[in-house]
């Protein structure tokens, strides 16, 4: 690791203060799996079913099923179906667990104080008991061109659907159904956003824009890495983290209406 001289004696940062600009760099985003097991091959087949989702960094719990109409299995995320009726889907979504300052006790034990520091600031994955309301599910569909003359803005809608949580914080299940499917008669891709309540991010606003009375951007101040952005600055802004499911494909079936 290169030398570096301390903010005290130059009034600036340098070297291998990576907690610093490592929100530049990466977006901390996680891949999620249902996995029937622990082991590695149970996850393999877990994201080549993919059955798998993808979060903005929290770790929010996600399921997206289409129900079975004949009262059998339901079909996960990832799922390829061939259907005549109205779908109806499943969408349950737990938040994150609220995060505690410093690390937790595994944490200490396995890393001095001073190597923990020097790692992540002193600030590892710690949770509490209490988990982030959902706030939102958006549902988005698409649906394919039937030629390649046809207006493809038309045929993603972004979101579909926008259905409210409770705000009690102990989850959200929420179903929906696709009336248009059976009139439309055309292979349709469903899926679906799970979206905490806003809580301050990093990054978040990087720009920091001024803005008029109309709010329009007259000015910004970007948070950076070093100055002129002051090292005590967490360049904090509220945001909604949120989880993405991997999408269901519903082929509309022709045959079944011969």
């Amino acid at each position: 690791l290169p030398n570096f001289v301390t903010l005290e004696q130059t009034g600036e940062l340098r070297g291998p203060f990576f907690e610093r600009h490592s929100s530049f760099l990466g977006t901390g985003g996680l891949v999620a799996v249902h996995a029937r097991g622990r082991d590695r091959q149970a996850i393999w087949d877990a994201l080549e079913r993919k059955e798998v989702y993808a979060t903005s960094g929290d770790r929010i719990l996600l399921w997206f099923d289409l129900i079975d109409p004949q009262g059998g299995q339901n079909f996960p995320m990832g799922s390829s179906v061939r259907n005549a009726t109205i779908p109806e889907f499943e969408v349950s979504a737990v938040g994150a667990f609220e995060q505690k300052p410093g690390c937790p006790a595994d944490s200490l034990r396995a890393l001095p104080a001073d190597r923990l520091q020097r790692l992540c600031a002193g600030e590892c994955y710690n949770p509490g008991d209490l988990r982030k309301r959902i706030d939102r599910i958006e549902v988005v569909r698409i649906r394919p061109q039937n030629t390649a003359a046809e207006a493809v803005g038309s045929l993603i809608d972004d979101p579909w659907r926008v259905l409210p949580c409770p705000a009690d914080g102990e989850g959200c299940t929420v179903r929906f159904s696709d009336p248009e499917f059976v009139s439309a008669q055309r292979d349709t891709v469903y899926y679906v956003r799970a979206l905490e309540e806003a809580t301050p991010t990093i990054n978040a606003d990087n720009l920091r824009c001024e803005r008029d009375t109309s709010g329009q951007c007259i000015a910004v101040n970007p948070c950076r890495e070093g100055p002129p952005t002051a090292y005590t600055d967490d360049c904090l802004a509220d945001a909604q983290e949120r989880a993405w499911s991997s999408p269901i494909f519903v082929d509309y079936d022709n045959f079944s209406q011969e």
